[in-house]
């Protein structure tokens, strides 16, 4: 069999206690926001080129503000650029977390089918050497184990 990476028992009351983490900083953060796909299309994407191109702009809408129209809001763009950033580090360690937590899940699952793989191997040998109600066990396994196959 693979080598075993990974076995850790959490608690009940460990993973509540994650949970709870994980809303408070949804807590602290109640001005998200949540967009479907066609909204989140809709809006232009700032990435790093384009955002020294808003940078710049800022710098140079501050120093020249006598030309620019009341409805142009130079500190709210510095407002927005400034939580683009803000949120983006805490987007970087978030998505580290979730990636970890991800690939964790990953390897206790495969680990978790493997093992039962294996495990039914030996039901199906035990049920052709004519072990009693094994033949019963492995078909049960294995139709459970085909309808997942047929689900994806």
């Amino acid at each position: 069999m693979a080598e075993n990476r990974i076995s850790i028992e959490l608690t009940t009351e460990m993973v509540e206690e994650v949970r709870q983490l994980v809303a408070q900083i949804e807590e602290k953060l109640p001005f998200l926001l949540s967009l479907t796909q066609d909204e989140r299309a809709s809006f232009p994407k700032l990435h790093r080129e384009n955002e020294i191109f808003v940078e710049e702009t800022i710098r140079a809408a501050e120093q020249h503000d006598a030309v620019l129209p009341d409805y142009i809001d130079v500190a709210e763009m510095k407002r927005d650029l400034e939580l683009y950033q803000q949120l983006g580090r805490v987007m970087l360690r978030l998505n580290r977390l979730h990636e970890k937590v991800n690939d964790t899940i990953h390897i206790a699952g495969a680990e978790a089918l493997a093992t039962a793989l294996v495990t039914n191997n030996m039901f199906q040998i035990a049920a052709k050497m004519g072990v009693d109600g094994m033949d019963r066990v492995s078909s049960d396994l294995m139709n459970y184990f085909n309808n997942e196959e047929q689900d994806q």
